[in-house]
């Protein structure tokens, strides 16, 4: 169906939302709540029979979406207040800006662009504003003027459009190995090391693996929000729209599956390499590795989006709209860096003269000043690194460890081959104190 639809409230007529909390339609301002089955059971009584007994708003598309000269969708007009909203092909869910009437267009889900599969809403928005409150917290290097005089500038749910994959790897890794032995005399010391060639051979497969399929969103930010529990999908229904926005899918499958595939390749690759035990040292020499039985399925995942302001840059914070888990890059301030940097190094650097003035030997030496004045400064610029990087949780996924079927790896028979062997042997230093104790 092409119509522009608005689940209405039968008590007061306000806009139906769905309540991520309750799992139910609910009216803001009558407090009224319905269940999914309701809903349902009214798009069906309304297809039947023109009529329903929970009131919904059908907007016929000649009337409710604007197209442009060449037919594609420009926008849409507001069944409720009737003003005109800008949207294009994409838009599957919006909101009025002037009357805040959430607006629901089943046609951008038509045919193969229906979704597989769901996952609703599952924290409002007021927990997900509060996140950000909780995400501020204990960053030493956060200016205080972001907190203090910045505000939340728009918090929107969002329906994401997702590929999920699933496929089935096998195949092997080579690796070149070392085992070792040390022995001395008088004057070297000896390292016998033997070269081994290694193929570590296995199965596995993997399952759901999420990859984005907008090109309006950041592939680190979602992959930063990972895992969703795909257990407590749902079918698609467009009523679980209704009071977030929703996009269907602009990136094709085949373009987004080299992301997911990399990742299952990378954790091939880490499996196999468990596998290598009792070497001291390991570099892999080449592999074989096939991808087979490969498929996807579209899934809308929630997300929280905030965008705030600092300073003329702007900031994004994304929320899984299931669990909570929060991404986002927080400003530095660097005169807070630095000010932790000198904190960072100048404590160590106390108590490195104070252990030098009681455990030594009363005197100052140049040597120890720099050695001391190194370690400090080695101490300081990790502790401001760890303070840096709790200012960002936004990381691309490198691998899909946590998609591997359960009970699914099956390793292969290990491959250890000798190569050779080769001897090194290395000079001892040369210990000068006797000989000069006794010209003395």
């Amino acid at each position: 169906m092409g119509d522009v639809v608005n689940f209405k409230c039968p008590c007061c007529a306000a806009p139906l939302s769905f309540s991520g909390e309750t799992g139910e339609m609910t009216c803001k301002y009558c407090d009224s709540s319905f269940t999914m089955e309701q809903v349902k059971a009214a798009e069906a009584a309304e297809a039947a029979a023109g009529e329903a007994s929970l009131e919904m708003t059908w907007s016929s598309t000649e009337q409710a979406l604007i197209q442009d000269e060449n037919g594609k969708v420009a926008g849409y007009i507001c069944p409720s207040c009737g003003a005109q909203m800008v949207a294009d092909e994409h838009t599957a869910a919006t909101e009025c800006p002037y009357c805040g009437n959430p607006a629901v267009i089943p046609q951008s889900f038509e045919g193969m662009y229906r979704p597989d599969l769901m996952v609703p809403f599952a924290v409002d928005k007021e927990k997900a504003k509060a996140k950000l409150t909780d995400f501020t917290k204990g960053k030493k290097l956060l200016p205080k003027s972001f907190t203090a005089n910045n505000r939340i500038e728009d918090i929107t749910g969002v329906y994401v459009p997702f590929w999920l994959y699933s496929c089935h790897a096998d195949g092997y890794v080579a690796y070149e190995g070392v085992r070792s032995k040390t022995w001395e005399d008088q004057q070297f010391v000896y390292t016998k090391k033997d070269h081994y060639r290694l193929t570590r051979q296995g199965e596995m497969d993997f399952a759901q693996i999420p990859v984005d399929a907008s090109s309006q969103m950041d592939d680190a930010t979602m992959d930063s929000l990972e895992p969703y529990d795909l257990s407590k999908a749902v079918d698609y229904d467009a009523a679980y729209f209704s009071g977030y926005l929703a996009n269907r899918y602009d990136v094709e499958e085949k373009d987004a599956q080299p992301r997911a595939n990399d990742r299952v390749l990378n954790t091939f690759r880490s499996k196999m390499r468990e596998q290598v035990v009792d070497y001291e040292e390991v570099s892999q020499k080449g592999e074989s590795i096939r991808l087979t039985g490969a498929r996807a399925e579209y899934a809308m995942l929630p997300v929280w989006m905030m965008t705030t302001k600092y300073k003329g840059d702007s900031y994004t914070f994304a929320i899984n709209g299931q669990t909570g888990k929060m991404t986002g890059s927080l400003p530095v301030d660097q005169g807070l860096y630095y000010k932790y940097l000198v904190l960072g190094t100048l404590i160590p650097m106390l108590l490195a003269q104070l252990v030098l003035f009681f455990v030594g030997d009363g005197g100052v030496s140049v040597s120890s000043e720099v050695i001391a004045l190194v370690i400090s400064l080695v101490i300081g610029f990790g502790y401001v690194s760890r303070l840096k990087a709790a200012m960002s949780t936004v990381a691309i996924k490198q691998n899909a460890a946590g998609y591997v079927q359960q009970n699914s790896v099956r390793a292969g028979r290990p491959e250890d081959v000798f190569l050779f062997t080769k001897t090194e042997r290395r000079q001892k230093p040369q210990n000068t104190s006797g000989s000069q104790a006794t010209r003395t």
